[in-house]
């Protein structure tokens, strides 16, 4: 808090020591709760500005044509950038959440802002989501806890309600901002990439870093590709060559058009029957694609980065090889899978109003579908909310497909040479995690399971705790282990399913991969089958690979090709999916990708011993590569 860090600066005073104030990034940004500011008008029938009271308009889509209407108050359930602000007059929409006093804003968990008077609403649409897939799935409705809690909102509206959560004081950033500029002599800024967007976050760190004499940043992923991506960076470490070069920070485009690729697309129509008119030439989009100028390096980062590589100090480390396992499907489940595909060519060919809107749902069907073909939920068509596909179930939990089988097996070899394993699910919606501690503890094996619920400070005192009762196998999500930890109990690991975003792929695969590990060899293996959207994003993700490896200085064939293409991961496989594109990655071995890029040692020379405590120096992996999530929303 503020006072235990006025207290701390105090003492620094006082005595002959220096004082050293840890302070994670949450703790920094986060300061008093905010709630919506605007109020229903009963006579204009709309939620007004509490400055201008002109009404606030939401964006809907009619007939798929994008058009205004009034908000409602599902349009206020979380603070984001379309309700921050007034369009009419741009006053705040949000205001101070004061956790003595009551308002017409209610917040529930897992709802969002509820509207006291109008709590009803959301009752309706909690009870009309669980009727339909009580429907779909023939099983008795299950209410979640956010319904018996908006409907107690409805039965009594003047009830009190203290959200969790909620803090009367400002962030410690900017308590540091306004009572401790000029009096940190330094600071250290760990994950330094985490402050890379136009964000609460960012803003927190720009804060600190303001106060203090001198600063330190450490990363082991600088940039994820885009130019876009430094561009907040650059501005928050070094604003005044940023403004030297010409670049405002208002105005992203222009160092994007300078240091990035930018694709536009534009409409010519040809007036080949009119030649006293001009050609007409119509911008109809632009948007941003991988790929930096390495005069960003030359102007920015010369004077001021130190890049070192794990690679540097490779004698010290153990081999480290990534070996893809490619399996088969059953019958049953391809045919299936197929059927799902074909609709979503026909989509994406011939429905072009909702082709864009329903992507991100077929395609995470599509990848998930092979894991889990059972209780899975149809793709909605957004005007009409019929279901565009409705998956059948060719399996169900208790069966095991050739994944399980062959992770079984691997397991038990595994243990058998005293080693332990590491299993990655990066898709938590569906039961993996569950189905695959059941499958482990039926074959005798111990096995536990890693979830987002054990703290972030915790969680290297967690494993350590499982490690020492006795667990051989660790299942949890990449995400919760890519930075911070060091796994060196764990000699293999695997992704039963991954990520498709590089930068925790990256992380995540050599957590036991470090300095002060005494393993002679690291493998890491990655499931998937063949022929599915699966097999594609993988091999795609083995070109992409090869290109961070480029990026670093590590060159190969398969990464030199691989620069040829610049576009995210979802547009590549809905493209090669709909289109039938060919690309460079068309006829590339996966193993061999992964072999190139493998750190082994010349046969007959034996991995060198660590020495017991050696420090590891560095976490950094230079310059990365980062593709977009396959299964965000769009």
């Amino acid at each position: 808090t503020s006072g235990e860090l006025k207290t701390a600066y105090n003492l620094s005073k006082k005595g002959s020591r220096s004082c050293y104030v840890v302070m994670t990034k949450e703790k920094a940004r986060d300061g008093y709760m905010r709630r919506p500011a605007v109020t229903y008008n009963r006579r204009k029938r709309a939620f007004i500005c509490p400055d201008c009271g002109e009404r606030i308009m939401m964006d809907v889509f009619s007939g798929g044509i994008k058009c205004q209407t009034e908000a409602d108050q599902f349009f206020f359930r979380r603070e984001n950038k379309k309700n921050r602000k007034c369009e009419n007059c741009g006053s705040l929409l949000w205001t101070v959440l004061e956790t003595e006093r009551q308002s017409q804003w209610v917040k529930i968990a897992n709802t969002g802002f509820v509207y006291r008077t109008m709590a009803w609403q959301h009752l309706d649409s909690i009870a009309r989501k669980v009727m339909m897939k009580s429907a779909r799935s023939n099983k008795a409705p299950v209410f979640p806890k956010e319904y018996y809690d908006v409907k107690a909102l409805v039965d009594n509206p003047d009830m009190v309600v203290r959200p969790a959560g909620a803090r009367p004081e400002c962030s410690l950033s900017m308590y540091v901002s306004k009572k401790m500029r000029g009096k940190i002599d330094g600071l250290i800024i760990d994950e330094l990439q985490d402050y890379n967007n136009n964000s609460g976050q960012g803003d927190a760190m720009n804060d600190l870093l303001g106060c203090a004499k001198r600063a330190v940043g450490l990363t082991g992923t600088l940039i994820n590709g885009y130019s876009q991506g430094i561009f907040y960076l650059l501005y928050r470490v070094s604003p005044r060559l940023m403004q030297t070069d010409g670049k405002k920070y208002t105005a992203t485009t222009n160092f994007n058009r300078e240091y990035g690729v930018t694709e536009t697309a534009y409409e010519v129509s040809d007036q080949g029957y009119h030649s006293n008119r001009r050609t007409a030439k119509r911008k109809l989009r632009e948007k941003q694609l991988p790929g930096v100028s390495p005069l960003v390096y030359s102007r920015f980062l010369m004077n001021n980065a130190v890049f070192l590589s794990l690679n540097d100090m490779g004698k010290q480390l153990p081999e480290y090889e990534e070996i893809p396992v490619e399996l088969q499907l059953p019958e049953e489940v391809w045919k299936e899978y197929t059927h799902i595909e074909d609709k979503f060519t026909d989509v994406m060919k011939y429905q072009k109003l909702i082709a864009q809107r329903v992507m991100s749902a077929f395609m995470s069907l599509l990848t998930v579908y092979p894991d889990q073909p059972y209780d899975m939920e149809p793709v909605l068509d957004p005007i009409s909310e019929m279901p565009l596909v409705q998956p059948l179930d060719r399996w169900d939990a208790d069966s095991l497909n050739a994944k399980d089988v062959w992770l079984l097996e691997k397991v038990k070899e595994k243990i058998a040479r005293h080693e332990r394993v590491v299993i990655y699910t990066s898709w938590v919606r569906i039961d993996t995690q569950e189905r695959l501690e059941k499958l482990f503890r039926e074959h005798g094996i111990s096995a536990c399971v890693l979830r987002s619920t054990v703290p972030t400070a915790k969680r290297e005192e967690w494993i350590e705790k499982q490690v020492k009762n006795g667990v051989h196998v660790l299942i949890t999500n990449p995400q919760l282990l890519e930075t911070g930890l060091d796994l060196n109990d764990f000699t293999t690991l695997i992704y039963y399913n991954i990520s498709y975003k590089l930068f925790t792929l990256r992380q995540s695969s050599r957590r036991s991969w470090r300095i002060n590990q005494k393993a002679p060899r690291i493998e890491v293996y990655f499931l998937y089958f063949k022929g599915v959207m699966q097999h594609r994003a993988i091999r795609l993700m083995a070109s992409k690979l090869a290109v961070a490896g480029v990026i670093e200085g590590n060159l190969t064939d398969e990464g030199l090709a691989a620069m040829s293409e610049c576009q995210d991961l979802t547009t590549l496989l809905a493209q090669e999916l709909t289109l039938g594109l060919k690309n460079e990655t068309d006829g590339l071995d996966i193993g061999d990708v992964f072999k190139n890029m493998a750190f082994l040692k010349p046969e007959g020379e034996a991995a060198p011993e660590v020495i017991e405590g050696e420090a590891e120096l560095v976490e950094s992996e230079a310059i990365e590569v980062t593709v977009e999530e396959l299964l965000a929303e769009k």
